[in-house]
């Protein structure tokens, strides 16, 4: 399970809080920045080959959401499937590939950066999109940050990792 952060790793500390909740909860999270996410490609294909098929769990902020979308692009070239995504005010992600199972998509259709998910050719996974521009509290830079989004995305790992 990887948690990717945006620029400069200081944006995106809400991320620290949503792994902090889950390895409460015994599940290993690890936080990286956004650049990381070839080296978690390396671990989840490497820990497949080892261990065998376990749950693969990506969210992201910012810069680290699209590079979870490439993560998980990367990830459907090995055959693997990703459990459960979800992407805090991405910026330029890339459109979902097919090997997504379920992906939630925290953004701004005004008012703020962040764009909506959306679906590439073949994806039939479930997306589901949250829009939110009507709060104005809420921005690019502190949605990771909001506590009922974090607890939506705990409860969300939890239910995929059953």
């Amino acid at each position: 399970m990887y948690l990717l952060r945006g620029l400069a790793n200081i944006f995106s500390t809400g991320l620290d809080e949503i792994g902090k909740k889950l390895r409460a909860a015994g599940v290993d999270a690890h936080v990286e920045g956004f650049t990381a996410w070839r080296s978690a490609l390396n671990k989840i294909v490497a820990d497949r080959q080892k261990f065998g098929p376990s749950p693969v769990i990506l969210v992201g902020h910012s810069l680290g959401a699209n590079a979870i979308v490439s993560l998980a692009q990367a990830l459907e070239k090995h055959g693997i499937v990703v459990d459960y995504m979800a992407t805090f005010a991405a910026t330029s992600p890339s459109p979902l590939p097919p090997n997504i199972k379920r992906a939630v998509s925290f953004y701004f259709s005004s008012h703020s950066w962040g764009v909506a998910l959306t679906k590439g050719p073949g994806f039939r996974g479930r997306l589901e999109k949250r829009d939110l521009s009507r709060d104005p509290h809420v921005n690019h830079f502190n949605i990771e940050k909001q506590a009922p989004l974090q607890d939506e995305v705990v409860s969300g790992i939890l239910h995929a990792l059953r």
